[in-house]
């Protein structure tokens, strides 16, 4: 197996702005990048009269392209050779790739650990206060360099592995989009104020936390994370540093039903879910609330998935108040909230009707997880000579098409 070189960008792709003038009667797709690789980001059209800018980036395909500001978060990618004309502010240059580096290749690299950590060493300063990295720092950045041929091998086996997660995550969504209708078709029932079928709804506490990871058997609490919409991520935790306060009556249950109160966005208020595989000494925070139902009113399995329903997280999201930083509903807004409480036994049934494909979600869900892993193992063994791709790979190839 013979060595790969180690190229600076600036021997391998070039500077390649393409400033264009605005017209205040044109309009303009923009496009940001998301951070660790993930793509671009398609934003609202904008009128040439809605913006200060004096010129745009015109961003064209199979091009590099970065955000200035964000770039420490791993905000870079390459371009999709079928987008078609958009553009971006100044913060975002971009580049062309030289005969001797594939852009498909390159956009490989910008989903690596080392490719971020790189970025993130050229742009100094904390949070808000970071420098930009400016074009001439980022061709400073060394790549492992194979030659074409090699690329071409990398690139074509790893499309087949996206394809296959690609192809996973619209069966994903399918499952999805059915479980949102399932938990839509509640059963019919007297409505009831949330507040006359509960015992009480209690929370945590604001506490010190560490940002170091927490080892097996550490007091941890609960990250507002850890509550997706009808599921519950028990790994989502910070390690405690100081338990003052805190009492049994905080302890996260197993069952035990969670809402979220506050977020940054509309979307992630309200959202609920049945605590499961929790381990021992984890503590609810005072972002989270804990839900105790009336068994002999309404299960909390039922509760749970009618407050994950589109038509209540609807009503829950309008009623949301705070600021732009922070929408939160408080305890007024939930106990009032008015849900159709049918007989135990229709409850059980919906139930079960809406575990079959949540079930069903959550195998997807780990199975995207376990195929992502093993994209990620999988290039960087790649990356690193750990596996060669066979010569007469590339004759195979030709054989098939």
């Amino acid at each position: 197996m013979s060595e790969w070189e180690r190229a600076r960008l600036d021997e391998v792709v070039a500077l390649d702005v393409d400033a264009v003038p605005i017209t205040e009667t044109a309009s303009y797709d923009i496009v940001g990048v998301l951070n660790r690789g993930r793509g671009l980001l398609l934003r609202e059209p904008i009128g040439g009269d809605e913006t200060s800018y004096k010129t745009l980036n015109r961003i064209r395909p199979n091009q590099i392209v970065y955000s200035r500001l964000k770039a420490f978060e791993g905000a870079i990618t390459v371009v999709p050779s079928d987008l078609g004309e958009v553009y971006a502010s100044q913060e975002f240059p971009t580049f062309t790739c030289g005969e001797r580096m594939l852009p498909e290749y390159f956009r490989l690299l910008t989903t690596t650990r080392r490719l971020w950590e790189q970025l993130q060493a050229l742009s100094t300063g904390m949070g808000g206060r970071r420098e930009r990295v400016k074009p001439a720092d980022f061709l400073t950045i060394e790549v492992p360099l194979p030659p074409i041929s090699e690329q071409r091998r990398i690139v074509d086996v790893m499309a087949a592995v996206e394809a296959q997660i690609d192809g996973l995550g619209v069966e994903r969504q399918k499952a999805a989009s059915l479980l949102a209708l399932v938990r839509n078709a509640h059963p019919d029932g007297p409505e009831r104020d949330l507040r006359s079928i509960v015992f009480g709804i209690h929370g945590g506490k604001s506490v010190q936390t560490s940002d170091g990871k927490p080892r097996t058997g550490d007091p941890t609490v609960l990250k507002l994370s850890a509550i997706q919409l009808g599921a519950f991520v028990a790994s989502e935790v910070k390690k405690l540093v100081d338990l003052t306060g805190y009492t049994e009556a905080h302890l996260v249950a197993e069952g035990d039903l969670l809402i979220t109160r506050a977020s940054g966005s509309f979307d992630r208020v309200g959202l609920a879910a049945i605590a499961r595989n929790v381990a021992r000494q984890t503590y609810l925070p005072d972002l989270i609330w804990r839900i105790q139902t009336k068994p002999d009113v309404c299960q909390s399995a039922y509760l749970a998935h009618l407050l994950c329903s589109p038509s209540v997280r609807s009503t829950i999201t309008a009623s949301a108040r705070g600021t732009a930083s922070m929408r939160k509903i408080n305890k007024a807004i939930l106990g009032s909230l008015r849900l159709p409480i049918p007989s135990l036994e229709d409850q059980s049934k919906y139930v079960q009707h809406c575990d079959a494909v949540a079930f069903a979600v959550e195998d997807l869900d780990l199975e995207l997880a376990n195929l992502r892993a093993f994209r990620s193992a999988l290039l960087a063994s790649l990356l690193n000579q750990e596996i060669e791709i066979p010569q007469d790979y590339d004759a195979l190839l030709e054989e098939v098409s």
